[in-house]
């Protein structure tokens, strides 16, 4: 008898070990995907899985996701009487590859399983709330196209045994998010010949923080006829500020705009400067008190942007008049020779002032 009861307990003995090992999460490769050949927890659980809808959420946007962007996957099953509750995810493409990187942020309930291409529970995190067990993980998305997220829920009964558990099975498919790049339009549109000042760029599905090399304005009749930015300031993915000087020896008409390699026909007009209206310009502005100690006063157009530049050319601060006159605080700055730039309907005129 003794032998026999040895030869019990030592029968015994793996499929206990088994059974601990799944409450401390799936053996992997259990998710009912393709790359998984369907197999699901009823591999070692009895019964059919059940398949059921929405069981998996995403932070992913609906239009799609991007690539190299990480985004939080949320697994949830529901079954009532639930006693413990466990799970595992997966991601592939269309071809059942396993694409994206998982990452752990509930270490204490979740861990990575099938050598980090999935995740399942910890012995910690399958105690249910209610009826309900949820878990939550990073997801980092691949270059590929369409992605599907595949999970196998397995809602345990508590016995201790493979029998009368419940094995459910979920899906949710995402696409990545095609961009059409491309520049939408360039603020003020039109310059005379010898304007310096800036220019704004506006651009549609297009991603400048990850850097522009090129901003250039090409004559469409003559592509040798042609000026590019001294500097590009990159203020967003879709938005871009560039400083340009037009040279006197160009020809007037109609430029095309590059920003690297996308191009809007059209987009820039070069025209013949008008004395008449830059003199008017001139006119208009008015420096006091000049020399200034504290404040220095414009009078300029309303609308229109005037810049405070010292002798080396950099721009200390720039406004939008919004009155007649508008108000600079030079009270910190160095005695000397400074210049006030007043852009306005693509005209500019530059005037000194000196700081006492």
């Amino acid at each position: 008898m003794k032998k026999t009861y040895s030869f019990l307990i030592v029968l015994s003995l793996p499929i206990a070990l088994l059974l601990f090992s799944y409450v401390s999460g799936s053996p992997g490769g259990k998710t009912g995907s393709p790359g998984d050949n369907g197999a699901t927890c009823t591999d070692c659980h009895t019964g059919t899985a059940q398949t059921q809808m929405s069981w998996i959420s995403s932070t992913i946007p609906v239009e799609g996701y991007t690539a190299g962007e990480t985004y939080q996957i949320t697994a949830t099953g529901t079954h009532a009487g639930v006693v413990k509750f466990g799970f595992e995810l997966t991601s592939e493409d269309l071809m059942g590859a396993k694409v994206g990187v998982f990452s752990i942020i509930d270490a204490n309930r979740t861990k990575l399983a099938n050598g980090g291409k999935s995740v399942t529970h910890k012995n910690t995190g399958v105690t249910p709330t209610g009826n309900s067990n949820s878990w939550t993980v990073d997801w980092t998305a691949p270059e590929t196209g369409s992605v599907t997220f595949y999970a196998a829920f397995n809602a345990a009964n508590g016995n201790g045994a493979t029998s009368g558990d419940i094995i459910y099975t979920s899906s949710m498919t995402v696409n990545q998010l095609v961009l059409n790049p491309q520049i939408a339009a360039v603020d003020p549109d039109h310059a005379p010949l010898g304007f310096s000042g800036n220019l704004t760029i506006l651009g549609e599905d297009t991603q400048w923080t990850s850097g522009v090399g090129e901003v250039r304005f090409v004559n469409q009749d003559d592509p040798a006829m042609l000026f590019s930015a001294s500097e590009i300031l990159v203020e967003s993915n879709t938005l871009l500020t560039v400083s340009v000087m037009i040279p006197t020896s160009l020809s007037v008409g109609v430029y095309d705009v590059y920003v690297d390699d996308l191009v809007l026909e059209n987009g820039f007009i070069v025209d013949q400067l008008d004395d008449i209206l830059l003199n008017e310009l001139s006119e208009s502005i008015l420096l006091y008190p000049n020399p200034a100690i504290d404040y220095l006063n414009v009078n300029a157009p309303v609308g229109a942007e005037i810049t405070l530049v010292d002798m080396q050319g950099k721009q200390l601060k720039t406004i939008t008049s919004v009155a007649e006159k508008s108000q600079f605080d030079v009270m910190t700055l160095k005695s000397g020779l400074y210049f006030i730039s007043v852009r306005y309907q693509g005209r500019q005129s530059t005037q000194n002032w000196l700081k006492n």
